[in-house]
This record gives structure tokens, C-alpha cells and sequence, in this order.
């Protein structure tokens, strides 16, 4: 039964024996009354009676003062505190262990449902008794223990009130986990938790049977998601990362969802890029339906471009807005780097390469240049693929230069010969933890010379943008071109072969290096070991290889979630470099180059375009969204996820509290309490009035 305890008794024994010793003191000490004869007295009487009984009055005053500072000692001492006594760990006369979970996911900012969500917490926490512990866990797709399992339960009400939405998504798994482990520390008392949320479908997702809480742990949800709630959101936006400038408009594609139970005529859709409105068009979306907005958009500059999507803000407003960029060209900057002049130039490695790209018949604006050797550092940069063409060899300074470019995002096509020196390629380009081949060269078969004999390209890889055109065979066969001659190769780590000769040895290759791209072709670019550049494949084929490489480049990640941690790679400036970055609300953030030629960022708390910058470099751009997966708000019913987090259905035996347990439960609940603390303020007090009273006697 709840009432008034002690953890050591003992000194109630001592605090009583002691509160005696002023009450014998007194008695012994008490003086005995003398008779003396006056001749007259009455004037000494009436005073003397008046003085007796002042003196009397504070005589007992002391003696009780005394009595009670002894007496209060002795109860300090015995560390009182109110509780009851437990029986078993299932029944506990009232005694609670509860954890509040709070869902802070951007789903609660629906209307105000997240104000009726910290008014429940805090009607919880008011409902918590001195004996009862409590915890408090927030939680999004991540749970943050705000306040540990114990008695202190103001700090509940100071937390929830200062709660703040998330712009993270909902998964209650860890935080559900994190409530049954603690209150599975717990040995005495009822075990609760009480799930304050909207219950948002998508949160029980990766929930298993295995996931059921403890058997002696209940669970409570106090549902505040909307009825029917309408919401309206931008799950997507559909544009090349690079663009042409080209004649045709580029097609931007605005995907809207609309995730509730009532049809939507004349939503007005806005695009915005570089801060200009470029058009708004109107969707009508059928409930629970996806519509597209299309905005055909024309480019004139050569530059990065941001853009954002925005639809009227509603009752969920982080959905409405979703950001984008892209960069945008005049056209694909090619350099081609010769191994093998001519004279005439019919007999040039690169005759045919000209005559494809010329601007006469050029499909897409491409500037080709060609020198015998490698641009150096500075100019490499200007072009966006390079071709090695049947080139001899690569120095060592001209192997860095080119990891460099295509760890940039820079495209690097390279074409054998009988000019190339395989064991140099494999020593500058094939060796060593993060090689830029894709392949290491083994050795050359076949002959030049003798056309009764040959090869023919039989495997392609048609889901691949470079081969995806000619899936249809009206578009180009690529098995009517015969090679004489080729090098064998062996792929290295990170590579894919994306064509294969009739008898299996690959005859394309290609890696992902840095932010870019490496493609090696194991024959000739011209006719000296295949007749390939004859066939009317050939020429969309040499321009699908370098849009592709050119207009399809392997940034870190386009777009990125709230919360995701932000790899940027390819700066080529030496390690503990500064870099500032910005985020959306023009907050700067420093960080530095590591070992690897890259930074890492973890502060994506908002959507928006955010900027790195370095000294003497442009800008570097990333997009951060919101999951859209956290628009849909429909919700669980409480009483099936009651069910499917219960615990096994077999009964808990009830388990006896030993003394130990006792002693520990009751030893907290005094510890919490402090009422010793009290009665020790109020022996100070009575010691100050005993002194005053005393000196006045």
C-alpha cells in the first residue's frame, strides 16, 4: 500500500533516544524554589510571578526546539519517502514505468495536427505520479532519447513544448525498439508506452513479426491524424542533367500526385528557373492519381542553371516545392588526340572520325579539335571528352592530367592500334588501387591483311544509352562490320563490358571513374583493322558514344534526401583545402579536401539548392529534396498495430520481487524525492530560532 517508508530505520530508534536527552537534561537541572522573609514583598511578587512565567514560557519553547532538532535528525536520517511495497513485477500498487514517444516527421505538419500531439504528451507527462519513472523519445526515420527512463517528469513538459518538427520521413521501428529496451532495464512497476502520432502507413513498413514488444510491455497509440486529409505534392522532375542548345526545346517533366480522396481541377503548376518564372501550367488530377506537367524550355547560355517546381502551398507545404539543376551547352567540346598522322589523309587514324564529325553532317553541335599531343593541365579542362586515338603511349604526367579530367566528370574514349604500346598503357593507366583503364591489354590477334578472316560484334548491351537507339535493327546492324584485327583484354575492377566479339572476348569497355567516364574500344577507329567506318552504323554510333559521355555524366548524386550525407569528389586541389558551403537559407558551413580529393557534408536538414565553393574555382551545386514517400498521410488503425506489436500470446509468468529488487526500487524512489532534504532545512531553522531564544534568557 502507497504510504510513508523509510530506507533506514534504524535511525528513527536513534532520533527518538536522542529527542529524550533535553527533556532529562531539564528535569535534572530544574531548581528547586527558596523561601526568604521580606518585611514587604508585594511590589516583589507581582513582578516576580510576571518573570517566572516569561521564563517558564521560553524554558519549554527551548526544551521542545531541542526535542524537535534531535527528532528531525533522527527522521532525516532514516531518509523517508513515499511509496508503496511490490509484490511482483507485474502488479506494483500503481507503480509506472512509461515512455512517451512524440512523432516529429514533416507528416505532423499537416494543419495543426502536430500542436494536438504535444497537447496529448502533455497531458501524459501531467498524468505521471512522483513513484512512476519516464522517458521521453522523438521520433522521424530516426528516434533521438530526449530524457532517460527516470522521475524527473518536468523535464517532459520542457521538451515537448519546445519540440520542432522534422523534415524527415516516418519509421517507427527504431524508436519502438529503443521504448522496449528500456523499459526492459526496469524491474519494478507496470511498463507503458504511450505512441503519440499520426500513425502514417509508411512508418510500419519495416516492421516483422520479430519486432513484437517485450510480453510485459503495453502499448498505447494516441491517434491525431486528420480525417481524410487532402494533400497535393510534386514527387518528381524529369531533366537532363546536360543539355544541348539546340533548335528543339528541352522537356522538362513535372510529375504531381495527388494523395487524397477528392479530385483537383485547375491545379495551377509553376516552373521556375534561375529564379524566372519560364510558365505555369494547370493539371486536373483524379484522387489517388498522377499527372505530368510538361514545360518545353530553350537554353541560349552555356551555364549551371537551378530551377524549382512549386505548387500553391496547402495544408503540407514541404511537398509543394522540388528543386533541380542542370547544365546547359552550346555544344560538346571533342579533342582527338592523333597516334597516327597521314599523308594523304585518307591514311590519318582520325579520316574518318573527321569526316563524321564535320560540321556538314553533325547530328548534335559538336567542336572537334586534334593535336599529336595531350593538351596539358589547364587546357584539358575546356573540352568535355577526349579521344586517344591508336596514341603510342601516356607519360606519366599526362596519366595524371587525364584522371583528373574524367574525375571531373570529363569523357575519355580510347581506340588501340598497331601504334599502342600495351604493356605502357597497362604501367600508366592499368596499375595501382584505383586504375582509370577498364581493361588491361593482353595481346593483339589476327591479321590486318587477310579480310577472308574476321570477327563480328554479336553481343551488345542494347539497354545501354549508346546501344539503346539500335535496338530496333532498321536503326544500324552492327553485325555487318568485319574486324581483322583487335586487342584481347582483360576487364579490371569496376568495369562492364558493354559489346563482345562472335567468339566472347569483349570488344567495348567501360568504367565510372570519379564523377566521369572511361571508354576503351579494343580495335581501330579508322579502316585499318576493321571495316566498321564503311558502314552506315558507324557515324550514330560515334555520336551516341560521345553524347553519351558528354551529355550523361555520373555526378556524386543529382538529387539528394533530407538527411542523406553528401559525397563530393573530383577536386583536384591538395588535401586540407577549405571548402564553404551554403545551404539554402545562406547559412555557410566550412569543411575540408580529404586524402581522396573529396569532402563530405552531412547537414542536410533543408530542401534547396546548396553550393560549395573554393577559392578561384566556380561553384559546385546540389539538390536536397524531401521524400515524397512522406506525402501519402494515410494512417494505421490503432487497434491492428496494437495487435501486431503485441507481445507472444502465451502467458508472462508473473515473477516475485525479491528484497534486493526492493531495496533498489525504493532506493530511487528517496533518491528522487529528497524529502531528508526538507527536514534538514527545517533543523536549520529550528537551530537559528533555538540560538536566538536562548541568548535572550
Amino acid at each position: 500500500m502507497f504510504g510513508l517508508q523509510f530506507l533506514t530505520p534504524l535511525f528513527l530508534a536513534v532520533g527518538a533516544a536522542a529527542a529524550t536527552l533535553p527533556l532529562i537534561i531539564h528535569l535534572l537541572n530544574r531548581e528547586r524554589a527558596r523561601q526568604l522573609v521580606f518585611s514587604t514583598i508585594r511590589f516583589i511578587k507581582m513582578s516576580h510571578q510576571a518573570n517566572v512565567q516569561r521564563h517558564r514560557l521560553k524554558q519549554l519553547l527551548l526544551l521542545l526546539m531541542r526535542i524537535l532538532i534531535l527528532a528531525l535528525l533522527g527522521f532525516a536520517f532514516a531518509r523517508p519517502f513515499f511509496a508503496d511495497t511490490p509484490t511482483t513485477t507485474g502488479v506494483t500498487g500503481g507503480v509506472r514505468n512509461v515512455v512517451i514517444i512524440l512523432d516529429t516527421s514533416y507528416s505532423m505538419g499537416y494543419l495543426d495536427t502536430f500542436d494536438q500531439a504535444k497537447k496529448a504528451a502533455l497531458d501524459l507527462a501531467d498524468d505521471l505520479q512522483p513513484s512512476d519513472t519516464s522517458a521521453l523519445i522523438f521520433t522521424s526515420n530516426r528516434s533521438q532519447l530526449v530524457k532517460p527512463l527516470d522521475q524527473e517528469h518536468r523535464r517532459i513538459q520542457s521538451a515537448v513544448t519546445g519540440a520542432q518538427l522534422t523534415n524527415h520521413t516516418t519509421d517507427y521501428l527504431d524508436a519502438i525498439q529503443s521504448a522496449d529496451e528500456l523499459l526492459g532495464e526496469a524491474e519494478i512497476g507496470a511498463k507503458q508506452i504511450y505512441f503519440v502520432s499520426d500513425l502514417q502507413r509508411i512508418g510500419w513498413e519495416s516492421f516483422v513479426d520479430t519486432d513484437k514488444l517485450s510480453p510485459d510491455v503495453e502499448i498505447a497509440f494516441v491517434d491525431v491524424s486528420a480525417k481524410e486529409p487532402i494533400n497535393l505534392a510534386i514527387t518528381g522532375v524529369s531533366v537532363p542533367q546536360v543539355v544541348l542548345n539546340e533548335q528543339k526545346p528541352v522537356q522538362i517533366v513535372i510529375r504531381v500526385q495527388n494523395f487524397g480522396e477528392q479530385a483537383v481541377e485547375g491545379l495551377p503548376v509553376q516552373l521556375f528557373i534561375d529564379d524566372n518564372n519560364v510558365g505555369t501550367t494547370t493539371l486536373d488530377i483524379e484522387p489517388n492519381d498522377v499527372m505530368d506537367a510538361l514545360f518545353p524550355v530553350r537554353f541560349q547560355t552555356e551555364k549551371i542553371h537551378t530551377g524549382y517546381a512549386a505548387l500553391p502551398d496547402d495544408h503540407l507545404t514541404l511537398d509543394d516545392t522540388r528543386y533541380f539543376g542542370l547544365q546547359s551547352l552550346k555544344s560538346i567540346k571533342v579533342h582527338c588526340v592523333n597516334g597516327e598522322p597521314g599523308q594523304p589523309d585518307y591514311e590519318s587514324e582520325t579520316f574518318f572520325l573527321e569526316a563524321a564529325l564535320q560540321p556538314g553532317s553533325q547530328i548534335v553541335p559538336i567542336d572537334l579539335t586534334q593535336s599529336r599531343q595531350l593538351p596539358n593541365t589547364s587546357e584539358i579542362s575546356r573540352y568535355d571528352v577526349i579521344i586517344l586515338a591508336n596514341v603510342k603511349q601516356v607519360t606519366g604526367g599526362e596519366a595524371q592530367s587525364l584522371k583528373a579530367f574524367v574525375g571531373n566528370g570529363g569523357g575519355l574514349i580510347i581506340t588501340v592500334g598497331d601504334r599502342v604500346d600495351l604493356e605502357a598503357y597497362r604501367s600508366a593507366l592499368g596499375d595501382g588501387e584505383e586504375p582509370l583503364m577498364p581493361c588491361n591489354f593482353v595481346q593483339s590477334v589476327g591479321d590486318a591483311l587477310d579480310h577472308d578472316r574476321f570477327s563480328v560484334l554479336a553481343t551488345l548491351d542494347y539497354n545501354h544509352p549508346i546501344f539503346h537507339p539500335f535496338k530496333d535493327p532498321n536503326h544500324g546492324d552492327f553485325g555487318k562490320g568485319r574486324f581483322y584485327r583487335y586487342v584481347q583484354a582483360v576487364p579490371l575492377k569496376g568495369s562492364t563490358v558493354l559489346a563482345s566479339f562472335d567468339d566472347g572476348t569483349p570488344a567495348l569497355f567501360e568504367k565510372v571513374y570519379g564523377t566521369g567516364r572511361v571508354l576503351c574500344f579494343t580495335s581501330t577507329i579508322d579502316r585499318e583493322w576493321t571495316d566498321l567506318p564503311i558502314h552506315g552504323v558507324y557515324l550514330p554510333f560515334l555520336y551516341e558514344t560521345i553524347k553519351y559521355l558528354a551529355l550523361k555524366r555520373t555526378e556524386e548524386r543529382p538529387d539528394y534526401r533530407i538527411g542523406d550525407v553528401v559525397e563530393l569528389s573530383g577536386y583536384q586541389l591538395p588535401p586540407g583545402t577549405e571548402v564553404a558551403i551554403f545551404n539554402p537559407m545562406g547559412e555557410e558551413a566550412r569543411t575540408q579536401i580529404n586524402e581522396n580529393g573529396g569532402i563530405i557534408y552531412d547537414t542536410t536538414e533543408q530542401p534547396g539548392i546548396y553550393s560549395a565553393h573554393t577559392s578561384g574555382k566556380g561553384p559546385r551545386y546540389f539538390i536536397v529534396n524531401p521524400d515524397t514517400a512522406e506525402s501519402d498521410l494515410t494512417s494505421r488503425d490503432p487497434e491492428e498495430l496494437t495487435s501486431m506489436l503485441a507481445g507472444s500470446e502465451e502467458a508472462v509468468a508473473t515473477q516475485v520481487v525479491t528484497a534486493e529488487m526492493v531495496t533498489n526500487y525504493h532506493g530511487e524512489v528517496e533518491k528522487n524525492q529528497g524529502v531528508w532534504w526538507y527536514l534538514m532545512l527545517g533543523v536549520l531553522l529550528l537551530a537559528v530560532g533555538e540560538m536566538f531564544i536562548a541568548n535572550r534568557i
